[in-house]
């Protein structure tokens, strides 16, 4: 779930990019929608690597095992 860019916003992009595998115009829409779940069904390790990656460029992320009701989701790649 990425919540929050913060101020490296298109450092932010690129994570979700390299997150996701989305493109770069779907990475910089999900990042300007947050908060979003960015993506679903991931072992625990792997959603824990993708929160460590978009935290490294100054994201506020963070894993939860399911989406809360309500919560927009990106479309699988």
């Amino acid at each position: 779930m990425l919540v929050d860019c913060g101020p490296r916003e298109m450092d932010v992009i690129l994570a979700v990019r390299k997150v996701t595998g989305q493109s770069l115009w779907h990475s910089r829409v999900l990042a300007r929608q947050a908060p979003v779940t960015l993506l679903g069904g991931l072992s625990a390790y792997r959603a824990q690597s993708a929160v460590a990656v978009l935290q490294s460029v100054g994201a506020r992320a963070e894993w939860r095992q399911e989406p809360e009701p309500g919560e927009r989701t990106a479309p699988s790649p």
